[in-house]
């Protein structure tokens, strides 16, 4: 399960929690920046391949800063994939902490299983409280409440905020809980420039086509 966690991060790092609702036509290139000339960044990628796209002039730099559960504060909003288990717990693979809200609500994501939680922080359960009220293993709990689909006052609030009847946020009011196990990547999602993109540095590149063929760098997701 961690391999795949591990995998999913990686997937999940490309973009923000709003993405789930709707990501780009093509596949992001991940990999190392090979050069960027103030208009064209190229991307080498793990199998050795050079992509190059033109940076969009409204692209969206965002730069991964690694945290860790004691960061995590109430009031904060965060998005998380995680597994449900055979008890009808979450667990959580990743956690990405936003600077606002964005894509909220709580749905199934494509792989069975997998649940994507995007709420703002209620209260958190350190490893020392998950103890003392006789949790197995002490594994911190974060507590959550989101705007959901449903009607207000529904009482199984799910889904997306932005299916609500009368738009987003004027829906129901959901609340979710998960845990999360030690080894679970923590990550802040911050706004970056493109004084960052510097040859070395680790990033994912959504890129769109044009009608003429051209590639634009839409969004780019730096990565410590």
């Amino acid at each position: 399960m961690r391999a795949f966690a591990s995998g999913l991060f990686a997937v999940l790092l490309v973009a923000p929690a709003l993405a789930q609702n709707a990501g780009p036509a093509n596949p992001p290139v991940t990999g190392v920046i090979q050069s960027f000339d103030g208009k064209t960044l190229s991307v080498k990628t793990a199998e050795g391949s050079v992509i190059a796209a033109a940076l969009a002039p409204d692209a969206r730099i965002i730069m991964n800063v690694k945290k860790t559960v004691a960061d995590i504060k109430p009031g904060d909003f965060i998005a998380s994939g995680g597994t449900r288990g055979p008890d009808g717990k979450i667990h959580a693979n990743e956690i990405r902490i936003f600077t606002a809200p964005g894509g909220e609500g709580q749905f199934p994501m494509s792989q069975p299983g997998q649940v994507m939680t995007n709420a703002t922080v209620k209260e958190i359960q350190t490893d020392a409280t998950v103890k003392q009220v006789g949790s197995a293993g002490g594994t911190p709990v974060i507590h959550l409440s989101f705007h959901g689909a449903g009607a207000p006052g529904s009482a199984n609030c799910t889904g997306r905020s932005a299916d609500a009847p009368g738009g987003a946020g004027k829906g129901c009011i959901g609340e979710t809980e998960f845990d999360v196990p030690a080894s679970t990547p923590v990550v802040a999602q911050t706004p970056g420039n493109p004084g960052m993109l510097k040859p070395g540095a680790k990033v994912s590149m959504a890129v769109a086509k044009a009608a003429d063929g051209s590639s634009a760098a839409t969004r780019v997701t730096l990565s410590e």
